[in-house]
């Protein structure tokens, strides 16, 4: 079995374990099969958008003799799936706005479902005020530096939060920011220099439209050095 990527490798340690897994865009079936391998989920239903990736995700059920326990299955999002038929969804490797649309449009499929280990490439933001404002809680995160790409990913079950995000915790994460290891350090450090060139560009070009967004800008960069501060 090929060997999962940093990035994929998180996911499957946030993932509990469940009777059966659904993984939404599941590139190659890689992370459903590494799932039942190692005894993370009994089943496994792998949905592609696309011809292409779904014949490859069944090549590789195949090659690894899954095909019993793997169901690979053309749709969009959730739409394959059966209600009450995963127990666990995953989905990686897309945008946390693209993550929300998937999530509303599939709510009738997630009656049954005690964890979401979800992946944003980007807007993580966007996808935990969703979560909040639906009824689930993030109960882990982490995040993993993949060939130079600092990559978010949570788990969230059912619940609520009892205290509102920050700016900061919807983006960066409430237990990220706690706990603050070297890979969220150097995530912050990085956007903070970004966000300090858009300052100096904006306050150079002096356009119309240009003061609210360096107001937001300066605010994000004052709150990233807080941060910043209070832990070096």
């Amino acid at each position: 079995m090929r060997e999962l990527s940093p990035r994929l490798q998180t996911v499957l340690a946030q993932l509990k374990e469940t009777l059966c897994l659904g993984d939404i865009g599941s590139d190659h079936a890689f992370l459903v099969t590494a799932a039942i391998l190692q005894g993370k989920a009994k089943r496994g239903i792998a949905v592609e958008l696309c011809e292409l990736p779904y014949q490859q995700s069944k090549k590789t059920v195949a090659a690894l003799g899954l095909n019993e326990q793997v169901d690979v299955r053309l749709g969009d999002g959730l739409a394959p799936l059966a209600p009450d038929e995963v127990q666990a969804l995953c989905i990686a490797g897309m945008g946390g706005g693209t993550m929300r649309g998937i999530l509303e449009r599939g709510r009738d499929k997630l009656g049954q479902v005690s964890q979401l280990v979800l992946q944003p490439n980007v807007d993580a933001g966007v996808l935990r005020s969703y979560l909040w404002e639906s009824g689930f809680r993030v109960r882990d995160e982490a995040m993993v530096e993949d060939a130079g790409i600092i990559y978010q990913v949570m788990r969230a079950e059912p619940g609520s939060e009892a205290v509102g995000y920050s700016p900061l915790e919807l983006e960066y994460g409430r237990l990220n920011l706690k706990r603050f290891d070297a890979t969220t350090a150097r995530l912050l450090r990085r956007d903070l220099a970004h966000w300090k060139r858009v300052l100096v560009d904006l306050q150079a070009a002096r356009q119309a439209g240009t003061h609210e967004r360096s107001i937001w800008v300066s605010e994000r960069v004052r709150a990233l050095e807080e941060v910043l501060a209070g832990v070096s």
